[in-house]
């Protein structure tokens, strides 16, 4: 008898995560808007250019190098996580934000302090949370239009894991008492947040979604 497939698996052998190595014109840019904030960021019209002819190469090399699960290279993000926690309402941008509010021993959070940098972009909830439209859909839009329509149903996006926040402070600090009674009541939006953007990037026509860093064992 011939073994069951094991539909556990991509329909390719192997795939990559994560962002891919950005070109200097794009680095450049980005930080020189060190400093503002990430939605304003994200809306800059010379890092917007520079952005999608970055992506087109890229996807390209990727196309030529037969590559299944495609990319954008992560290029319209700062980070691998992006914009989807600072584009959701009940979530604020701390720009300068004390160090004893973080769990120093984080993997993302030591690589900075060690080497004498501040911490990445700070996000927390100061509010109800809940889904307001999707950050990733123009990633996603933008990685369609630059693909055949065979190889679409590969191609990949990634979203940061749920916990990304709640994992990097402190007890206490990830959202206010009197908004969220406990972590139960805190995770229970922030699912309903992903339900909501899955289901745009389906309708999409987003088949291959990747949790990036689902740091769970550090919580």
């Amino acid at each position: 008898m011939a073994p069951a497939k094991n539909h556990q698996r991509p329909p390719f052998r192997a795939e990559h995560m994560g962002s891919l190595l950005r070109p200097k014109a794009l680095i450049d840019r980005r930080v020189a808007l060190d400093g503002k904030p990430a939605l304003e960021i994200a809306n800059d019209k010379e890092l917007a250019a520079l952005e999608d002819e970055a992506i087109k190469d890229i996807v390209q090399v990727q196309l030529d190098l037969g590559y299944h699960a495609v990319t954008d290279g992560e290029y319209r993000r700062h980070q691998f996580w992006g914009t989807f926690f600072p584009g959701l309402e009940g979530f604020e941008e701390i720009m300068n934000p004390p160090l004893d509010m973080f769990r120093l021993y984080v993997p993302d959070l030591a690589a900075f302090t060690e080497a004498g940098h501040k911490p990445g972009e700070s996000i927390v909830c100061t509010g109800k949370i809940k889904h307001k439209g999707s950050t990733y859909l123009r990633e996603w839009n933008y990685l369609k239009s630059l693909l055949p329509p065979d190889r679409v149903r590969e191609a990949k996006l990634t979203l940061p894991a749920p916990e990304w926040y709640h994992l990097r402070y402190q007890p206490g600090r990830a959202y206010p008492k009197e908004v969220y009674a406990n972590d139960a009541e805190y995770f229970a939006d922030i699912a309903e947040a992903y339900r909501t953007e899955l289901r745009i990037l389906y309708d999409a026509g987003c088949r291959n979604v990747t949790i990036d860093d689902p740091n769970l064992a550090c919580t």
